[in-house]
């Protein structure tokens, strides 16, 4: 069980690094190296950064909501002291 809170606590992390390097790193592959009428690279950035805000939302009110359910589904001896 143990190593499955580390494999989580991993991907969360991974998910998180390339969320923010992710879209600088599609956007210099996809710069022109050359001058041409056409250059898509600041639509393309645009874009990921909205894309980018999306999926830092959606994790918040992902962690948000998984706090708030497991209040709700944890157990009565977990929430009273008992000795």
């Amino acid at each position: 069980m143990r190593s499955i809170w580390w494999s989580i606590a991993g991907s969360v992390v991974g998910v998180t690094i390339i969320m923010w390097v992710g879209p600088s790193i599609i956007a210099w592959w996809l710069a022109p190296k050359t001058d041409t009428l056409f250059n898509c690279k600041p639509s393309v950035e645009m874009a990921l950064r909205g894309f980018q805000w999306a999926q830092l939302i959606g994790l918040l009110v992902g962690a948000l909501f998984g706090f708030t359910v497991s209040f709700l589904f944890r157990k009565k001896s977990e929430s009273t002291l008992v000795p």
